[in-house]
């Protein structure tokens, strides 16, 4: 069965914006790792909190994307490039939550 996982990024006030473009390059880098990931950069458009947005990542299991996470962090942990996406996003966010759906 397959699953979607969603990261719902909640934004600092004004940091949506800034907030997609860190989504494009950090997973754009994953994807680079992953040239089959099916992922989708969501923003919400005035409704619930302000400053959201999410993406999603599909994958045909949970041991599938629990693989993919492992080989992606395995190949990434250590790039310069990772590390310096992975360490503007505590600037641009409150929280984030994740959340993963089956696809029936």
């Amino acid at each position: 069965m397959a699953i979607v996982q969603r990261r719902v990024f909640y934004g600092k006030v004004g940091a949506a914006d800034r907030l997609v473009e860190w989504a494009n390059e950090m997973y754009g880098l994953i994807a680079a790792k992953e040239p089959g990931l099916k992922q989708r950069i969501l923003t919400d458009h005035q409704s619930g909190r302000t400053d959201r947005m999410a993406v999603e990542i599909e994958a045909d299991s949970l041991a599938a994307l629990d693989a993919m996470f492992d080989k992606v962090m395995a190949d990434l942990g250590s790039d310069p490039a990772f590390q310096a996406s992975f360490a503007k996003l505590s600037d641009l966010i409150d929280h984030a939550e994740v959340e993963q759906w089956m696809i029936h």
